[in-house]
């Protein structure tokens, strides 16, 4: 309707262009273009063993370096965000272990096996176990206060702090703009066009995926080079899908080329980035079997499932509030006929029995509603 009828023109304004890109292939621009780090990329070494952390800096340093390593605000803001989860996960893990640690082989002695040198022989086994099990609790306590009370002072967290301050690039919205903002991400939204489309019911609406968006345009146009996006993404609003990603989304390789005056852009997973920048292949694979667990559980969990299951969740919080308030209002009619009569009182000021009785019931049933409320 209105001016969106004219969509696809806005989205391919210079059509000749369509024909005459050539996209330019990853092996000839891997030495010389930007490299932009996602959110989701920044968080993924804190799974990683210490050998690929040290790999995952050497390429970071050499890109840094270069000048050729981008970390959009908005990436770092969202790493930040989620970086005491992962941590709080580490913690987590270390607390289950402290748990099994502390268990008792023998909750109680057997009597009847007192005479039993294997039992008995057991039992002293038992007792090593637990003293080595008080000493495992010891020192993994003493990490969860680390982790818990240095923040900040894990490896990955030091790793960034050294490399990455250098390389974010904001991209500059004045509290004016926000609007102008917020309303093309809405169009954006409306029409499917990428990204951040699949996240206009998220907290910030999709305007986080176009942010980053921006940043990579901005960077783009300054540079006028060729880039790599590093990210673990994998939604619609990001990829042609076809048996898991294909290609880029058209709109995006285009956005790109207008932007930075007919470079290409290329999108990657972490693992093939180090692979390009020669990382042992011991890394690249830890890193790629930590990428395809991730993609296996969030496809465990389909987009159309969750769409399913988001409107079941919002028809039962409706039903919920309206049996909430069809109780209130039963409360409200069981109040007023309790005042009424309350008010009906003998010449000698006493309540008749059967009222009493009859206001007793009526406290009975308004207890009921309330414990009702309180259960839904």
């Amino acid at each position: 309707k209105g001016e969106d009828v004219f969509w696809l023109t806005d989205l391919y304004p210079d059509a000749k262009a369509l024909f005459e890109h050539d996209h330019a292939n990853l092996t000839d621009v891997v030495d010389a273009c930007i490299v932009v780090l996602d959110a989701n990329v920044l968080l993924l070494p804190f799974e990683f063993s210490k050998a690929s952390v040290g790999e995952v800096e050497r390429v970071y340093k050499e890109l840094a370096t270069a000048g050729r390593l981008v970390v959009p605000g908005q990436a770092a803001r969202e790493f930040y965000k989620h970086r005491s989860k992962k941590i709080a996960a580490i913690v987590e893990a270390i607390d289950c272990a402290i748990g099994r640690a502390r268990k008792q082989i023998f909750d109680k002695p057997i009597p009847l096996l007192e005479d039993d040198p294997d039992y008995q022989a057991a039992r002293e086994l038992g007792k090593e176990v637990i003293k080595k099990g008080n000493e495992v609790v010891e020192k993994l306590s003493a990490i969860n206060v680390k982790l818990q009370d240095e923040l900040g002072a894990d490896r990955v967290s030091i790793l960034y702090r050294n490399i990455l301050g250098g390389c974010v690039t904001e991209v500059a919205i004045g509290v004016d703009e926000r609007k102008a903002v917020i309303d093309e991400v809405a169009r954006r939204a409306r029409l499917q066009i990428a990204p951040g489309y699949k996240d206009h019911n998220k907290e910030d609406g999709g305007v986080g995926d176009y942010l980053v968006w921006r940043a990579i345009l901005q960077e783009g146009e300054s540079r006028k080079t060729h880039c790599i996006f590093v990210t673990e993404e994998q939604k619609s609003d990001w990829w042609v899908k076809k048996h898991g990603t294909f290609q880029p989304r058209p709109e995006l390789i285009e956005e790109y080329r207008r932007a930075s005056e007919g470079k290409s852009i290329h999108f990657l997973p972490l693992s093939a980035l180090l692979s390009n920048f020669k990382a042992g292949i011991d890394t690249v694979n830890e890193v790629q079997q930590l990428e395809e667990e991730k993609r296996e559980n969030d496809a465990a969990i389909a987009p159309s499932v969750r769409d399913k299951f988001t409107h079941y969740r919002n028809l039962k919080t409706e039903k919920r509030n309206r049996e909430i308030h069809e109780n209130l209002a039963q409360i409200d009619l069981i109040d007023g006929r309790i005042k009424r009569l309350k008010e009906m009182v003998s010449k000698d000021g006493l309540i008749d029995d059967d009222i009493a009785q009859h206001i007793y019931n009526l406290s009975l049933d308004r207890s009921g509603y309330i414990d009702e409320i309180e259960s839904l």
